[in-house]
């Protein structure tokens, strides 16, 4: 004779499934709706930071000598020739950073960058996840969901670095709406801002979106519409100040 279930037992929730470093990594690109299952558990944020700050490190080696040195002389040069500058201390310059100093400098400033955006973006995540919505989504989950995301840029630092090795300089470099815009010799702070909204606009960086949407939605449990209403617009909010500040205080010359 079957002995029946006990209460307990009969609604005993089914374990979520989980998925490993490199499971996860892949549905990330392939299946991003699916790839958050088991970070309630799983304490996984290190591994995507880790691993865009080793690829960000390696694209900015690779364009050191190719591209950044270029631009940065070429502006040197500039402030020369303005008055600005003297020319020994251009010099001065250029050696260091043609030196390992100076790519030591270029490739370790990654392994700030890229924490320091990651956890921006984790806080942009909680606080309209947490408080504009009101869902219990903590800190760490935001953290995973920013971080997680964040691979999605990869594919854009490819093709930036393909662009700035082709064309032997970072001014100017957009893989956005960005590269719709006439080209000048003399940049003004008008188009500076606007090519940094239209790239936040281009097809790359609304990939990223929409993982970090879906993310954000699957952890939190708010509805995808809702988070991307919410995430959406703060996104832009913070593409709208960091863009403008960037332009704002950017050298013209």
């Amino acid at each position: 004779m079957d002995t029946p279930l006990a209460p307990e037992a009969a609604q005993a929730p089914t374990p979520e499934p989980t998925l490993n470093l490199g499971q996860r990594t892949v549905a990330v690109f392939f299946k991003p709706g699916a790839a958050w299952a088991g970070l309630r558990q799983q304490v996984q944020w290190w591994f995507p930071m880790l691993l865009l700050g080793l690829f960000a490190a390696g694209v900015a080696a690779a364009l050191h000598h190719r591209a950044l040195l270029p631009m940065l002389a070429d502006a040197w040069q500039e402030q020369v020739t303005n008055g600005n500058m003297q020319a020994d201390q251009a010099q001065r310059m250029e050696d260091y950073f043609r030196g390992p100093m100076g790519m030591a400098w270029t490739v370790g400033q990654q392994f700030v960058l890229v924490p320091v955006v990651t956890a921006i973006m984790g806080l942009l995540v909680w606080f309209g996840g947490g408080f504009i919505l009101g869902r219990p989504i903590t800190y760490r989950l935001s953290l995973e969901v920013a971080a997680w995301a964040g691979l999605i840029t990869i594919p854009m630092q490819i093709l930036t670095g393909i662009v700035a090795w082709s064309r032997e300089t970072m001014k100017g470099v957009h893989v956005g709406f960005g590269l719709l815009l006439p080209e000048t010799d003399t940049p003004t702070r008008l188009g500076l801002f606007l090519g940094g909204v239209l790239d936040a606009l281009g097809p790359l960086s609304l990939w990223y979106l929409a993982v970090l949407v879906l993310g954000a939605a699957a952890l939190s449990g708010a509805p995808r519409k809702q988070i991307a209403l919410v995430i959406g617009g703060l996104y832009f909010v913070a593409v709208f100040l960091l863009v403008g500040l960037a332009a704002m205080f950017a050298p013209l010359s």
